[in-house]
Formats: C-alpha cells, sequence, structure tokens
C-alpha cells in the first residue's frame, strides 16, 4: 500500500532548509530520496509520504508536525558571538549542527528570560564595562566576578577550577551551558541578552582547561555587548578575547613572580614544554592559553605557541565514576547549570507554567524533577 501523502506546508519546507543551510541536493542524500521530490514537495506539485517526511525532519532536526504549520517562525533577532573549532583559522561555514544547536541553546535562554520577566522584571545583569585594554577588563572582570587567584591555584585539578568558574558565572545570572556537538565544531558562542546572556561550551574533546578558556573568552564578547555575525569572526576581536580570557587566569604580576620565584626564568623557550606544564598546573590554564599569556608579556614568542599547537601534549587525568554513570538529573545539572533549572522550577512554583510544561523544559519526568530540585537546593 502506497504511503499516505502528507498535506505539508512548502514554505515551512523551505524555511527550515534555510535556517540548517541545507540545499536541495544535500537533503535529498541525507534523507535518502530523490532530488526530484524535494523539488515537487518545494513547488508545491507533490506530497511526501509519512516515510520520507520523517527523514526529511530528522535531517532539518525539526518535528514532523513544523510542517504543517501555517506560517514560518517570525525571524529571530538572535545573533551568537561564535568561537571556531581548534585548529580553524579565518571565516568558516557555520555546519547544520551547530546552527542547531545555537538555535536549541537561544529557546532554553527565551524560556529563562521569560521566566525572570515574570518573577523579577527589575533584575538584570550588569558587566563591568570595557574601557578598550583587555588587561584592565581582565581584572575588572575578576573583581565582577569575585574571582580569587589564590583560591584558583589551590584548585586540587583543572576540572575544579572549571567548575568553580561555572558557578561564579551562574552566581552573576549567566546561563552557562555544556552542550556536546563533536569534536570539529565549534567550540562554543554566547547570545547576549540584559537579563538572562548566554555562554555554551563544547564538551566533546575539549578538556577542562581549554573549557575554562572558551568561557572566559565568551564572557569576553558578552562583556564588549557585541553582536558578532557567526561565520564572518573579526579576527581582531578574537585575539582581544584571546588576551582577556589569557590575562584573567593568569594576572600580570602574579605571573612574572611566579616565573622569577618558582621557575627561575624571565623567558621561556619555544620547546620549553616543562615549563608550560608547570604553569598550566598552577593557573589551571590550558597549554594555548599558558603560550599566549607568556607571548602577551614578552616571556616568550609566537614559536612556543606554534609548538604547543603542533602537538597534543596536555591531558586530562581520568576520573572514575564510583557509581558507574550518571543519573539523568545529574546529566540535566552538568548540561544547562544551575541558572536554567532554577528558573523553570521557580516558574513552577508561582504557577506561572505547569509542573508539565516544567518537566518538559527541562527534560525529566516527575521523579527526576524532585531530585533535580532536591540538588538545586543542596548547592544554594
Amino acid at each position: 500500500m502506497p504511503s499516505v501523502r502528507q498535506d505539508i506546508n512548502p514554505a515551512l519546507l523551505a524555511w527550515a532548509m534555510k535556517q540548517s543551510d541545507i540545499d536541495e541536493n544535500e537533503l535529498a542524500n541525507r534523507a535518502n530520496i530523490n532530488v526530484a521530490e524535494v523539488q515537487s514537495w518545494l513547488a508545491g506539485h507533490d506530497k511526501p509520504g509519512l516515510t520520507a517526511l520523517r527523514s526529511v525532519a530528522k535531517v532539518l532536526k525539526r518535528s514532523t508536525s513544523f510542517f504543517f504549520l501555517p506560517n514560518p517562525p517570525a525571524s529571530s533577532t538572535t545573533v551568537a558571538s561564535f568561537r571556531a573549532p581548534i585548529g580553524s583559522s579565518g571565516p568558516r561555514k557555520i555546519s547544520p549542527d551547530e546552527l542547531n544547536e545555537i538555535r536549541t541553546a537561544a529557546r532554553r535562554q527565551k524560556i529563562a528570560s521569560w521566566v525572570l520577566k515574570e518573577i523579577n522584571p527589575e533584575e538584570r545583569v550588569s558587566f563591568p564595562i570595557s574601557n578598550g585594554d583587555p588587561e584592565k577588563a581582565a581584572i575588572e572582570a575578576r573583581s565582577w566576578l569575585q574571582w580569587n587567584t589564590v583560591y584558583q591555584v589551590r584548585a586540587s585539578t583543572k576540572a575544579g577550577a572549571n567548575k568553580r568558574l561555572r558557578s561564579a558565572l551562574e552566581e552573576r545570572g549567566i546561563l552557562v551551558l555544556q552542550i556536546q556537538m563533536g569534536r570539529s565544531q565549534c567550540r562554543g558562542f554566547s547570545i547576549a541578552d540584559a537579563q538572562v546572556p548566554l555562554i555554551a561550551v563544547n564538551s566533546t574533546g575539549h578538556i577542562a582547561s581549554a573549557r575554562t578558556f572558551t568561557m572566559l573568552h565568551e564572557l569576553a564578547h558578552l562583556t564588549l555587548g557585541e553582536q558578532a555575525v557567526c561565520d564572518l569572526p573579526d579576527d581582531s576581536h578574537e585575539r582581544w578575547c584571546d588576551r582577556f580570557a589569557s590575562a584573567f587566569m593568569m594576572p600580570r604580576q602574579h605571573l612574572r613572580e611566579y616565573l622569577g620565584r618558582n621557575l627561575k626564568k624571565g623567558y621561556i623557550e619555544s620547546d620549553d614544554l616543562d615549563s608550560v606544564r608547570l604553569i598550566s598546573n598552577r593557573y589551571k590554564a590550558s597549554y594555548q592559553c599558558v603560550a599566549l599569556r607568556l607571548i602577551e608579556l614578552g616571556a616568550a614568542d609566537w614559536s612556543l605557541y606554534q609548538y604547543i599547537r603542533s602537538g597534543s601534549y596536555e591531558h586530562d587525568k581520568p576520573f572514575p565514576n564510583p557509581n558507574g554513570g550518571q543519573t539523568t538529573p545529574e546529566v540535566r545539572l552538568r548540561e544547562y547549570g544551575t541558572t536554567y533549572p532554577r528558573l523553570v522550577i521557580a516558574a513552577i512554583d508561582d504557577n506561572k507554567i505547569s509542573e508539565l510544561d516544567g518537566r518538559r523544559f527541562l527534560n525529566v519526568n516527575g521523579e527526576q524533577l524532585a531530585n533535580l530540585r532536591s540538588r538545586l537546593t543542596d548547592v544554594a
């Protein structure tokens, strides 16, 4: 029996393809259908069967019901600042997976912002004002976050420092998401918002110290208040954000004293991996971050950075989970952080949304929601 034709709206198919940056040939290839069929659906001459529609929906990362809407969604004004994958340089076309993750993050941000407007409309995130100098901007940011370099140095692991920084950002009202997009995808992105600014970090294949650097790099974009075009990054802006992040992790005088007192060196040679490792372990900063900071201070040259980038020298220490895996509430906290679930639960408690909607927003069941609520109370 032939599949029943699905009366989709061609405008919705065209809109979803444009949003995912997928043309007719790519959609046909990935959905395992004929390109002539796609063209016929777009022109309104024919309709897909249910099996074909499901394949298309999977490729475009939309629900099948989406294609029956009367009109495409209103254009979003959301623009994300975008940090490209390690090893890339210059303008790069954003992949469909990256676009999808940006859309998903923006939806969560929109939910969180709506909740905050409902329960505390006056609350705003007021970033320290940058004066154009990344060194001074880093000092102001450390003060704003109440970030103590002594505690950073005393952290037992780079993962511990990363967790503490994420908490400090969340305490200031920033939504910090940890996503998994694959090694070849972007390292992170940020979306400005007056009430709930967002930082997203790609955790796939990126060690804790690299994720810390990405968080700070995206924080720099937010403090600048810029809305950078994702696929046309301004290299000067990216360098400014990198300088800010490395200055935040390694204050000038603090690092100079360490170099002279502990390493007995004022200059690090291009192949001195041992010194880079020691500095990295002390400040919980990535090797690349260390190299950038040393170059900024005139304590190394670009050959050190090139040497670091030429190999995989830094690795996280294994951290076995005694429970054999994480529960769903633990996974949600790792993915969403605390800002987003706190706001969703606050909306439930304030009768702004139903518990069913809250569970849907957080992707948990009733028991998991109770567990998540308890965990958030414990970390308050």
